[in-house]
């Protein structure tokens, strides 16, 4: 008997048995109920749980179909097992018979997650717990095959470390009803959202995207809510130095950098709330910190991610309780504060496990058992909340 499917028996005896789980392992050495993720899938129906087991291999890019629960064994775990769930991409299908829209993911390491070709795009999706490493596009919210953009998605506490794209432009529809709560960007931007709906809340952005005056984090983005978020780098800018920010409300955001745009096209270029001479739009808002070391509490390199750092604010940061819902800028405040996977200074402080009981050890005492006896083991466990 394999240690960590009993593991997994365990967590699964705590899930509502309301709908049916389904496991996937493709580690030879320590098998579940399916090798794959697609024989799985065939096997459910929506509202299904499909737990995917963390191996040394990583799994080919998962098509969902369906209405699903999808849980991984997180992208950095802390237990014994000590194996990531790492998938090459993940698609979203919404064609003929399929539908993926309603489908929760969370605690995976994937490269990207995007429509299938030809596929509508899929609504409500929730995706939690997860780290896209994908460096040129880690998420795309529309599918230009179709011209169809989603709605109602849910993105928090996940690592990024490439673009998000939602494909809009100031005069096209967009995604609606998106929010972004809690995440760490790493030199990357967002993109291509024309909408007030699209709320982007205590996040923390590492570093800009592109290169020198042309680094940014915002790039086409157009009535988009701005809120509590945390800008630190080295060089470059917040906003897109072009003109392509505007109609948009910012409310509570520190820089580290005093600049924040280029003074060609916003007016001034050192405040969120500016005006935008060449298109017309002006940005508004108020609360926001310009020019302030944000204080973490450990922070090797302003524009990079490290699993050593805490990004937690010191006692003396202008960012404490300073949000405008009077709690810490950044991801340890708000709605969705980032959950710990781990003491903090280990490695795995950010590395969240996903939200789900888990078990993190698990010892076999009688490892051989005559017909009929007792078997015996010892069992470690956390609730991850």
């Amino acid at each position: 008997m394999k240690k960590n499917i009993i593991a997994l028996c365990m967590v699964v005896s705590s899930v509502s048995s309301m709908a049916t789980i389904r496991t996937v392992s493709n580690n030879p050495a320590q098998p579940a109920q399916f090798s794959t993720f697609a024989a799985a899938q065939s096997a459910s129906v929506d509202g299904d749980t499909i737990y995917v087991q963390g191996s040394p291999f990583q799994y080919t890019t998962f098509t969902i179909t369906k209405r699903l629960v999808i849980v991984g064994s997180g992208y950095a775990p802390n237990n014994s097992f000590g194996q990531p769930t790492n998938v090459a991409n993940i698609l979203l299908s919404r064609v003929g018979g399929n539908n993926a829209s309603g489908t929760t993911i969370m605690g995976f390491i994937s490269g990207s997650i995007s429509p299938e070709s030809s596929s509508l795009a899929c609504d409500n999706i929730t995706l939690l717990r997860n780290r896209f490493s994908n460096s040129t596009i880690a998420l795309t919210l529309n599918n230009n095959s179709t011209g169809t953009y989603c709605k109602g998605w849910v993105i928090a506490n996940n690592i990024f470390q490439g673009r998000v794209d939602g494909g809009a432009s100031i005069s096209s529809s967009s995604p609606t009803n998106i929010l972004f709560a809690n995440n760490i960007f790493v030199g990357q931007s967002i993109n291509g959202f024309n909408s007030a709906t699209v709320v982007i809340d205590h996040n923390i952005f590492l570093g800009a995207s592109g290169a020198g005056a042309f680094a940014s984090v915002f790039r086409s983005l157009y009535n988009v809510v701005v809120s509590n978020n945390i800008f630190s780098r080295s060089v470059g800018l917040v906003l897109d130095p072009s003109a392509s920010v505007v109609y948009c409300t910012f409310n509570n955001n520190l820089s580290n950098l005093n600049t924040i745009a280029n003074s060609t096209f916003y007016n001034p270029a050192n405040d969120f709330a500016n005006f935008v001479a060449s298109v017309g739009g002006a940005n508004t808002g108020s609360g926001n910190i310009i020019g302030q070391n944000p204080l973490f509490t450990t922070n090797a390199n302003p524009d990079a991610y490290n699993t050593l750092d805490n990004y937690r604010l010191q006692a003396s940061s202008p960012g404490k309780n300073a949000g405008n819902d009077g709690t810490d800028i950044g991801i340890y405040g708000g709605a969705f504060p980032f959950p710990s996977g781990g003491a903090i200074g280990s490695g795995f402080d950010t590395g969240a496990m996903p939200a789900i009981p888990q078990v993190t050890n698990l010892t076999v005492q009688t490892p051989t058992l005559a017909p009929g006896a007792q078997l015996k083991v010892t069992i470690q466990a956390t609730v991850n909340n």
